[in-house]
């Protein structure tokens, strides 16, 4: 299940992956909406993944580990190695740098958290712990984009790589608009045409509506 928290709308993903047990994607706000839907479907966090570093992604981090812990429940943070400057000591400058860039020094103002370290680096290739969500680096949007693919599921949870319609942002310091258009042309649209597109903003799409979209 998802949910779209935050006054930019992030999507937050709940993703069954075992009975009982979740993976929550980008818990970028609201944690005590992401709690209580936990709650209703009766699921355990077995990990929470972020797809990348920004804090409109990660900003109920603490928040939310705090009451799981309450709870005794500690799931491990992952993220793509390249992205966990965004996360412990140096989150609070990089997330202040990007935001600046973008104009949004109020939003970082209003969200701005002492983010925990990552307890899971992640690289290419990987699967995320207890999943079948496969890492595909994606750079662009930042260095350390990260889309999480299940082959078996024809699923892709692609953070803010592609959107219905669009892609990411890159207009920061961490952003390259040549790599993401490679990211996408190469990692991401060489899948299944009907693998399933959930983006980190905005409704779903799939592989082969954004390649019809271009034809």
């Amino acid at each position: 299940m998802s949910l779209s928290v935050g006054p930019l709308g992030v999507d937050v993903y709940l993703w069954q992956c075992a009975p009982g047990r979740c993976v929550v994607v980008d818990p970028g706000a609201e944690p005590a909406r992401i709690l209580g839907a936990l709650d209703r479907e009766g699921l355990e966090p077995a990990l929470i993944a972020l797809t990348h570093g920004h804090l409109d992604h990660t900003a109920a981090l603490p928040a939310l580990l705090d009451a799981l812990r309450a709870r005794g429940i500690r799931p491990p943070v992952a993220i793509h190695r390249a992205d966990a400057r965004y996360l412990g000591p140096e989150g609070e400058e990089t997330n202040r740098r990007i935001f600046a860039d973008i104009g949004g020094r109020g939003y970082f103002e209003r969200f701005k958290v002492g983010l925990p370290s990552a307890d899971v680096l992640l690289e290419d290739g990987d699967l995320l712990p207890g999943t079948r969500f496969r890492v595909i680096h994606t750079p662009g949007h930042s260095s350390g984009s990260s889309c999480y693919y299940d082959e078996a599921e024809g699923v892709l949870v692609a953070g803010d790589t592609l959107f219905r319609r669009g892609i990411g942002r890159t207009d920061t310091f961490d952003g390259d608009p040549e790599l993401i258009a490679r990211s996408i042309r190469e990692r991401l649209f060489t899948l299944p045409r009907e693998t399933r597109v959930y983006p980190g903003h905005g409704p779903a799409t799939s592989i082969g509506a954004e390649l019809g979209a271009l034809d």
